[in-house]
């Protein structure tokens, strides 16, 4: 019983140790010297400071508080790396899709095909559609020159064909402006790829 006494009253002194263990705090005054204290003003929270233990050793080091300046100069140095990552991903996909510059500009013009192709279908119906209209247009005309009044049919006829002509060309306008961001586009990559090329043969 004596022995079971003491161990306990040991493991007792020990969690009375631990729980009472005091951490201190170091920082410079106003003056530029080091102080310690069981107590930290909090004036001096953003000049930085560390934390010790009961034997002195130091387990936490806080460091001050950034200016405004080096706050929007850390800013800017996190946006660049985020730009820099941002970037390297594209060029990453870029290359698995383009083999060289060339490659690039054959699917540009591919695109660019197409696209001329349709145009030149769609200026082929605006033809007809034009004729077709000259023709309900000069019917029109001669009842009028004779003195008949123009059948409704045949004005709903010329509304109709001008509503296709008028939806053809606005069609074909949307088309040559998709010509210009397709070639804008295409040499943003043109571009971005003659440079990673010349960069990977200048590191061989």
């Amino acid at each position: 019983m004596n022995v079971t006494n003491l161990v306990i009253g040991l493991l007792g002194i020990l969690m009375v140790q631990s729980v009472s263990a005091v951490n201190f705090y170091r920082y410079e005054n106003d003056e530029g010297r080091k102080v310690m204290t069981q107590t930290l003003p909090p004036e001096v929270v953003p000049r930085g400071y560390e934390v010790l233990n009961e034997r002195g050793s130091v387990i936490k080091v806080v460091p001050r508080a950034m200016t405004p300046e080096e706050l929007a100069a850390q800013a800017e140095v996190d946006r660049q790396k985020r730009l820099d990552a941002e970037q390297m991903e594209r060029d990453k996909q870029l290359l698995a899709i383009f083999s060289s510059p060339k490659d690039a500009e054959r699917a540009r013009d591919r695109k660019l095909e197409a696209i001329d192709v349709y145009i030149n279908v769609t200026r082929g119906n605006i033809a007809k559609l034009q004729s077709e209209y000259n023709t309900a247009q000069a019917q029109a005309a001669a009842r009028e020159r004779s003195g008949e009044e123009v059948p409704e049919y045949l004005v709903s006829k010329m509304e109709s064909f001008a509503r296709q002509i008028r939806r053809a060309e606005e069609s074909i306008a949307e088309k040559e402006q998709e010509k210009v961001s397709i070639s804008d586009e295409y040499q943003q990559d043109i571009d971005r790829l003659k440079y990673l090329m010349e960069k990977r043969n200048a590191g061989r």
